[in-house]
């Protein structure tokens, strides 16, 4: 009787689902040792271009092994950044038994009013289990679906921002009480600065008759040339807050004279903390260019045959008559001598470098990554520098929140320094080597 029974506890022990040897991670799913969830985070009244979260947990009773991740997608008329994925780890209480989980928040950023589906994510998961080893392969979370609305007040309007707060900075404005020379130029900078929202979400400032070059834009508003420098746009994230920037800056040079207008510009913004249309507005601006001439020096009260001048005012002439060629010079062809200066010298190169680097003693990391994915983009080199550690420890940082990763992985200044030097070595290599292959070119073409 003894030997029945203990046979037949041998046989409900082994048999038992968790007595099992899991296979595959669906197997520890279905012995409720592993768990994955979506949930959409939305607000009461979603509305288009507004921030949705899409949150993923998976969570075991064991802990994880590589962690986990969401694997790419796609979805029409949404928006996604680059590296818009934050991964939280944390723990959970599930029936008395403490279970490590891992959430990931990926943010959207949908632009057209509708019903949208999505589909079933996939989540690389791998596990380290009590009996079974290490677990690795893909879950499947459940298919999902959102509604994404257009309030009454929105409709009609093409471009706009959807955030808590923005504000709006004018730097160089016109005066319409001075009567400008020709050669004289302004400067106008607009930064348009967005809560919650990042850069690539905030509209363009669009001046009449501006069309957009390759790195300049160029205009001209019959008799005034508008040069227009790309736009920085960048992203700055503190403790979780995204801010997001655009800054356009528009240099006015007067070639000819007369009275000029440039209407008022109007940004409108949803306000999500109110839920209000509001605007933004750049003023009109209007100001006077005058001819401006050279006076004669001086003539004789009778019948002159000849001015007579002294060789001290004769000099003054010249010297005057130079210095206003030149500086008319200087003005009009402003845009060349700016790209030259600029070319010569490195200047977006130095500037860059040094921003990045100030970011990086800051310890602000989304900023530096801002900086540096410039500076790569300038020098040709991002196809190269993309698998190197310490540019990857960079992007981890960037995009990371987890404060345990952050305290443990920091970039230090020693760090940010030999990644910019060996990207400029780089440079300098495949510079000489396109040298080189012209010198060989051009040999080739002397024999």
């Amino acid at each position: 009787m003894n030997k029945l029974f203990i046979s037949l506890l041998f046989c409900f022990v082994v048999l038992s689902p968790q007595a099992i040897a899991a296979q595959n991670v669906n197997d520890l799913v279905d012995q409720g040792k592993l768990s994955i969830s979506v949930n959409i985070v939305q607000g009461e009244q979603q509305i288009v271009g507004q921030a949705l979260v899409i949150s993923i947990e998976v969570a075991t009773d064991r802990w994880f092994a590589k962690g986990s991740s969401v694997q790419g997608f796609s979805l029409k008329n949404v928006v996604m950044q680059g590296n818009n994925t934050i991964t939280i780890n944390g723990s959970k209480r599930i029936k008395g038994q403490t279970w490590a989980s891992q959430i990931h928040e990926i943010t959207l950023y949908p632009t057209r009013a509708g019903n949208y589906s999505l589909p079933a994510l996939n989540v690389d998961v791998s596990v380290n289990t009590e009996n079974d080893g290490i677990i690795s392969g893909v879950l499947n979370t459940q298919e999902e679906s959102f509604t994404i609305a257009l309030p009454s007040e929105l409709i009609g309007i093409e471009r706009f921002i959807v955030s808590p707060k923005v504000t709006l900075t004018i730097d160089g404005q016109f005066d319409d009480d001075k009567e400008y020379a020709v050669g004289e130029a302004i400067t106008q900078t607009i930064t348009i600065t967005a809560s919650d929202t990042p850069a690539m979400m905030i509209p363009e400032v669009n001046l009449i008759n501006v069309s957009n070059k390759a790195n300049l834009a160029e205009s001209t508003l019959d008799g005034i040339s508008i040069y227009r420098k790309p736009a920085q746009v960048f992203d700055k994230s503190n403790r979780g807050s995204l801010t997001g920037s655009r800054i356009e800056s528009f240099t006015y040079i007067f070639e000819k004279a007369g009275s000029y207008k440039l209407p008022e510009q109007i940004f409108y913004w949803w306000n999500s903390q109110t839920s209000t249309l509001e605007e933004l507005i750049i003023p009109p601006s209007s100001w006077i260019v005058s001819g401006g001439a050279l006076t004669a020096i001086g003539k004789n009260k009778g019948n002159i045959s000849y001015i007579k001048l002294s060789f001290t005012t004769t000099i003054i002439f010249i010297v005057s008559l130079f210095t206003l060629v030149l500086t008319f010079l200087v003005f009009t062809r402003r845009k060349y001598l700016i790209a030259l200066y600029k070319t010569t010298t490195n200047f977006e190169q130095r500037q860059l470098r040094k921003q990045f680097l100030n970011s990086v003693t800051k310890q602000e990391y989304l900023t530096a990554s801002n900086y540096l994915y410039q500076y790569l983009l300038i020098s040709g080199n991002y196809e190269e520098v993309k698998d190197w550690p310490l540019f990857n420890k960079l992007n981890q940082l960037a995009f990371q929140t987890d404060s345990y990763q952050q305290a443990t992985a920091n970039l230090s200044i020693g760090d940010a320094k030999t990644l910019i030097k060996k990207i400029d070595t780089l440079t300098a290599k495949r510079i000489k080597h396109v040298n080189f292959k012209a010198n060989e070119a051009i040999k080739l073409n002397s024999e």
